[in-house]
């Protein structure tokens, strides 16, 4: 009896391709990279993924030291795992086009340091409003207080394992803007039900706040709906 396999389609608009490769990328890091680990036939493998993160939009690949980097392009006799690192790169015609643009290795340079701000984020993170003066758009601002404050929490450190980072990869799928920007710009939507845990569609770059149908809770009850959300996400909580 031949066995049948379901294929499911899905409609992905960057934010899916951007989780998996944010997943398989930190994979790769703690498996090769922390430390190096020289003796392994997978390099030309990892290289076609970083290349691949890169064309595709996804998250740099800035997992290499420095000195790293410098080997992979710069060095006219690198070690044999590097070699094979390059010919992955070159897969795709990545190493090649670096040499001829230099300033393409600066997408492998390693950003100690890098971090989201609330400024960034709310910037990045745009609230679909009512029309002032309506009913509605007041609820709205409301929530949306709400949500600003959390983010103040979330980013002085005090929501445990939440933070900026890990909120933007909620709606978007990725922790950082990737460097050719987004196909969608991440919005806030603002929807009435009964639950109020926040809700993220990755596939279009969108996170649902619930307006209060009766009560509006506490700061404290709503900020462990949101921490919840965003500590148990994969492809955000449809």
């Amino acid at each position: 009896m031949k066995s049948q396999l379901a294929v499911l389609n899905a409609v992905d608009l960057g934010g899916p391709r951007r989780e998996f490769f944010s997943l398989v990328l930190r994979q790769i890091q703690e498996k090769y990279f922390d430390p190096v680990r020289e003796y392994s036939n997978n390099y030309e493998i990892i290289g076609k993924i970083f290349a691949l993160s890169i064309l595709q939009n996804g998250p740099l690949p800035r997992i290499l030291s420095a000195s790293l980097v410098e080997e992979v392009f710069n060095n006219s006799s690198p070690r044999s795992f590097v070699q094979d690192l390059r010919k992955g790169l070159n897969a795709l015609g990545l190493y090649e086009l670096a040499c001829h643009l230099p300033t393409l290795i600066h997408l492998f340079t390693p950003r100690d340091g890098l971090k989201i701000t609330l400024k960034m984020l709310t910037n990045t993170l745009k609230p679909q409003f009512s029309p002032e003066g309506s009913n509605r758009r007041q609820k709205e601002g409301k929530i949306y207080a709400k949500f600003v404050k959390y983010l103040r929490e979330a980013a002085s450190g005090r929501r445990g394992e939440v933070t900026l980072a890990r909120i933007l990869q909620f709606c978007t799928g990725c922790e950082e803007e990737p460097p050719l920007g987004y196909t969608m710009q991440p919005t806030i939507e603002f929807i009435e039900r009964e639950s109020f845990l926040p809700t993220g569609n990755t596939c279009i770059n969108k996170m649902q706040l619930t307006i209060p149908i009766h009560d509006m809770p506490t700061d404290e009850a709503m900020f462990h709906f949101f921490d919840f959300a965003f500590c148990n996400t994969y492809f955000g909580l449809q």
